[in-house]
């Protein structure tokens, strides 16, 4: 059976794959069509994961002002580790790929499996996600994934979606003052990577 969602790979396989949306489709071979698009909320701000060389794990995180403010790096001589850096060449976030892989968010999350940040729910069709003691749902919605609070309310926070190149991340304010910017940027990293986080 086939879903068009972007957490098939998980509903359907069951592997844990962080791959969550079907190949990008192939641009018309008549020219005609134009690529598939991302309509963008003014009141959301908007980050891009771009420039991938050639890959998600070694690409830079753009603001709305086009300003790069993170890299993602993954070095050759230590192919086992991703690092997420700020513009001042510091360390904020470390990625161990191990076969269960470990993250480690400097004075955030202290090192622990991937698999228990980004926890698939019972029914694997969600991940929940715990910041400083509150708890976060990761969604599928149409050709995104949306992040809410794990309150009753459901409170809807930012989303996560691809371009024809780049991963569009969008937040609302009250993401930004909950300080939530560098946990959403590094799991939709983790969840775009297309390696096994469970």
């Amino acid at each position: 059976m086939y879903h068009n969602h972007p957490y098939d790979g998980w509903a359907e396989a069951g592997q844990g794959l962080s791959s969550p949306w079907p190949q990008t489709p192939a641009p018309s071979i008549l020219g005609a069509l134009p690529y598939p698009s991302v309509s963008y909320s003014s009141s959301l701000i908007t980050y891009h994961i771009t420039n991938f060389a050639p890959h998600i794990l070694n690409s830079k995180v753009v603001g709305p002002d086009n300003r790069t403010c993170y890299t993602i790096r993954t070095d050759r001589d230590m192919p086992g580790y991703t690092a997420i850096k700020n513009t001042h060449d510091n360390a904020i976030a470390l990625v161990e790929w191990k076969q269960s892989p470990v993250i480690e968010i400097r004075g955030l999350l202290p090192k622990q499996s991937v698999h228990n940040w980004l926890r698939l729910t019972s029914d694997r069709s969600a991940r929940s996600m715990e910041i400083r003691g509150v708890k976060y749902i990761w969604a599928p919605h149409n050709q995104s994934i949306n992040l809410h609070a794990g309150d009753f309310a459901r409170t809807f926070l930012a989303n996560v979606s691809r371009t024809q190149n780049s991963i569009a991340i969008q937040m609302t304010s009250d993401a930004l003052q909950q300080k939530l910017l560098e946990s959403i940027i590094i799991a939709a990293m983790l969840l775009q990577c297309g390696r096994n986080i469970d």
